[in-house]
């Protein structure tokens, strides 16, 4: 049988203990979360009214650099990250980048290429993400719009 639809909304100040929460379970940063809490996308647990994944575009001069997604543990395996991303995705027309340790296939998957960090754009290089939250051994992906 099918998964039911998943609801995709945005987060509220609520919010921030729940996502910080898994964000320091899934060892990932939570340095410059509080500040963009509502841009965050959130899906809930329909019957218990709780976030089991999350995920945000951190804006820099035009650039957008996904982070911060996040997916319960007992939840993984469902589809919620590819929804939440797919989501991300489908709310700009930019370019859009990332850093990660340990999800290159998953966002393979979902359009990303690997390239140099070296490529980056200038304000994306100056964000706290990619001076010092993502180590140096961090893949860089990019997933490129290209206009029909």
């Amino acid at each position: 049988m099918p998964e039911p639809a998943v609801s995709i909304t945005r987060a509220t100040a609520a919010d921030i203990d729940r996502i910080e929460s898994m964000l320091r379970e899934a060892g990932l940063p939570i340095a410059g979360v509080r500040p963009i809490i509502e841009d965050f996308l959130v899906i809930r647990d329909g019957e218990k009214d709780r976030i089991v994944a999350a995920g945000v575009i951190e804006w820099h001069a035009g650039d957008g650099l996904i982070r911060s997604v996040v997916v319960d543990p007992e939840r993984q395996g469902q589809g919620l990250g590819q929804a939440l991303v797919s989501a991300l995705m489908a709310s700009t027309p930019a370019d859009l980048y990332l850093l990660t340790e340990s999800a290159t296939g998953f966002f393979r998957g979902l359009g990303f290429e690997s390239i140099e960090r070296d490529a980056a754009p200038a304000a994306l290089r100056q964000s706290e993400e990619f001076r010092c939250l993502c180590g140096e051994s961090a893949a860089f992906m990019r997933r490129s719009v290209v206009a029909s």
